[in-house]
């Protein structure tokens, strides 16, 4: 499971926003202050994503919670996005030469355009489908840190 901790902005009945920042792993180098990768990447990489998630753990605004996604999606999503149209264009050139061999380059070219194209529809149709049926989205795994609410201070004269 791939986590990452961010914060609950907002809430709304069953939903809550939660705001997670972007890390790569210069953040976590020991010389990433004197690499110029690191340096660029402390410059520009100030990324803020809001997502709204089911509050399945009745989280409130302020309190920092554990997101994850599971590996195993994040793999096949990948292998999908990809591959998918690199095999598409592969084999539409691979079809393209055996029923048409004096084909031109111009032709081939197409072909090729024409199978990725066909790629880009199966990613698009697999990411439709993994989202109608919400296996792609993050869940609440935990609550990491709840604030504590002060409601009354009393004072005694001692």
């Amino acid at each position: 499971m791939f986590t990452e901790v961010g914060q609950v902005i907002a809430a709304e009945d069953d939903t809550v926003w939660v705001q997670t920042q972007s890390k790569t792993g210069c953040s976590s180098c020991k010389v990433s202050s004197t690499c110029g990768s690191g340096i660029v990447n402390k410059a520009f990489s100030h990324k803020v994503y809001v997502t709204p998630l089911k509050n399945t753990l009745n989280a409130h605004i302020n309190d920092e919670v554990e997101v994850g996604i599971p590996e195993d999606l994040v793999l096949k999503a990948s292998l999908v996005v990809y591959l998918l149209p690199l095999l598409c264009l592969m084999l539409a050139l691979l079809i393209s030469s055996l029923a048409l061999p004096n084909l031109s380059e111009l032709g081939s070219i197409f072909t090729a355009f024409i199978g990725l194209l066909v790629g880009f529809a199966g990613v698009s149709w697999f990411s439709r489908r993994k989202a109608q049926q919400h296996k792609m989205e993050p869940i609440l795994l935990k609550i990491v840190k709840r604030p504590i609410e002060v409601t009354q201070i009393v004072t005694s004269p001692d």
